[in-house]
């Protein structure tokens, strides 16, 4: 009842002039007290979804772009993107019908447009906004500006495999370079003329529900009654020959595999390319394996260190600032070295050669070799969190899997180079865990590609790349393993550093070749 008569003085003041309102169609915006009104209700608008709203009646109908509402919201934290969609949708959801009114601008941002029922939305009293909409166009591949090396014939199995199948998976580790070949073989796509090209990256999408919005703004169609979105997204794509690029999927498995097997039953002539750590397991799914970059021998000459992949790409990513790397020749040794400590993993050679210029390459192949996790930082401050650094994307790998998935990985750290599954099956034995939930978590680790299979003769062999031993060795901070006290956990510290210890004087192996595909 308080509230009520309230409300009603609040809206005697603003009939009298007293608080001046921007109008949403249908909804009244009070920006001096911070309120909202529908019909005499007063909306629940929580305060960072509020503080979009503002910014975006203060632009006046013109495009505020991501980089501008996180300024304006969090002024003075660093947050993911994905936190502009939550607040987004949660003020979208409060507006109801209104919500249209907010559009996304695709790759610039978003801006408030009147609604087809309301010229006047939110016009002021010294200005209106534009009554034109921009054309509907699909978010576009972002650029890349390093070449694409050592994967050249790969290109050719994924275009051809998207004409036998609707939906390709890239799949392997993190780092690997999976969205860059993505991308790759889109535009080659795209510049045969065969497809018009959408790119959906769900590294910012937080929450299961927000994957649907997304896509719609990927798609160009604009948010209203989530209860009508799918059917808009389905007639949009329908009898259109497009490739969707959805990348980073791995976080979002069932919801991912969910919208593409709706996409590719509302159009024969949709493609789906994905990317992701592990399969998602949808209908029709091919998977393409993504392997590290080739990395050079020990005993390797100069020559053939430099015709390595994994060095090819190392010296790309190095042209920013230097041209002149290899003029030394200890300095090719030492970048073979590099390259090879870190497995042929393109992440973790850009963010190599970015610290190349800080330290020098004697410096690196020394700092690389003691601590590849305190080194490797300062990627690109545009890249998700878990890209700018490689102890970032370890961490999201860990942070995805189960709990005995995390113990057994502990446990397989433990060996040194390849292994038979039999052999892992006994090294990664838990106390009151069956042998059939350890295989279990083996074959986890290996689908998630934490744990690697390289078909063997009359045995696959396994194994884990140098990083992610390094990393399984080194980190403290786990879990209490299943079924073990206090005094195992101890001994599991003293081991790990002796492991680690034998980590970097063992031998790497070369990355697996090129990409394999098959069905799921």
């Amino acid at each position: 009842m308080l509230m009520s008569l309230l409300q009603v003085a609040f809206l005697d003041q603003v009939a009298w002039g007293v608080f001046s309102m921007e109008k949403i169609g249908r909804t009244s915006v009070s920006l001096e007290t911070r309120e909202a009104f529908q019909n005499g209700h007063r909306l629940r608008i929580g305060a960072r979804a509020f503080d979009m709203l503002e910014v975006l009646i203060q632009a006046r109908g013109k495009i505020v772009t991501k980089n501008q509402i996180m300024s304006h919201v969090w002024p003075d934290l660093v947050v993911e993107e994905g936190n502009i969609h939550v607040h987004l949708s949660a003020l979208r959801k409060q507006l109801g019908a209104d919500g249209r009114a907010i559009q996304t601008v695709p790759r610039r941002g978003y801006r408030l447009v009147p609604l087809d029922d309301d010229t006047s939305v939110h016009q002021s009293k010294n200005s209106a906004i534009p009554s034109t909409s921009p054309s509907i166009e699909f978010e576009p591949l972002p650029i890349c500006y390093t070449p694409l090396i050592g994967r050249e014939n790969e290109i050719g199995e994924i275009t051809s495999a998207l004409q036998d199948t609707p939906v390709v998976t890239l799949l392997g580790p993190g780092g690997a370079g999976k969205t860059h070949l993505a991308i790759e073989a889109a535009q080659s796509m795209r510049a045969n003329g065969r497809v018009d090209v959408c790119f959906l990256s769900l590294a910012p999408v937080l929450r299961r529900e927000q994957v649907l919005n997304a896509a719609a703004e990927a798609f160009g169609i604009e948010p209203f009654d989530e209860l009508l979105l799918l059917p808009k997204l389905l007639g949009a794509v329908a009898d259109r020959r497009i490739l969707l690029v959805l990348d980073n999927c791995e976080h979002m498995l069932e919801e991912a595999a969910r919208l593409t097997e709706r996409l590719v039953q509302a159009s024969a002539n949709l493609r789906v390319l994905a990317t992701s750590r592990e399969a998602l397991r949808s209908r029709n799914e091919t998977l393409h394996w993504v392997a590290p970059l080739a990395t050079p021998g020990v005993d390797a000459t100069h020559r053939e260190i430099l015709a390595c992949p994994s060095v090819e790409t190392f010296l790309a990513f190095a042209a920013s600032w230097t041209s002149d790397l290899t003029k030394e020749p200890e300095n090719v040794d030492m970048i073979g070295s590099v390259c090879r400590q870190l497995d042929g993993l393109p992440l973790a050679l850009e963010l190599a050669a970015s610290r190349a210029r800080v330290f020098g390459m004697r410096q690196l192949a020394c700092e690389v070799a003691d601590d590849p996790f305190r080194t490797l930082i300062g990627g690109r401050r545009t890249a998700p969190a878990r890209q700018r650094t490689l102890l970032g994307m370890l961490d999201w790998s860990y942070q995805l899997l189960g709990e005995l998935e995390r113990v057994v990985l502990h446990k397989l750290a433990k060996i040194s180079g390849h292994f038979h599954l039999d052999h892992a099956q006994t090294v990664a034995a838990v106390d009151r865990v069956s042998k059939g939930d350890v295989t279990e978590a083996i074959a986890g680790l290996v689908s998630k590609c934490l744990v690697i299979r390289t078909p063997g003769g009359e045995k696959d062999d396994y194994y884990l790349l140098g990083t992610t031993r390094e990393y399984a060795l080194r980190k403290l901070d786990r879990p209490p393993k299943i079924g073990e006290g206090p005094l195992e956990r101890t001994r599991h510290r003293d081991r790990s550093a002796e492991g680690r210890s034998t980590a970097r004087a063992s031998t790497h192996f070369a990355s697996p070749g090129n990409g394999r595909r098959h069905r799921a």
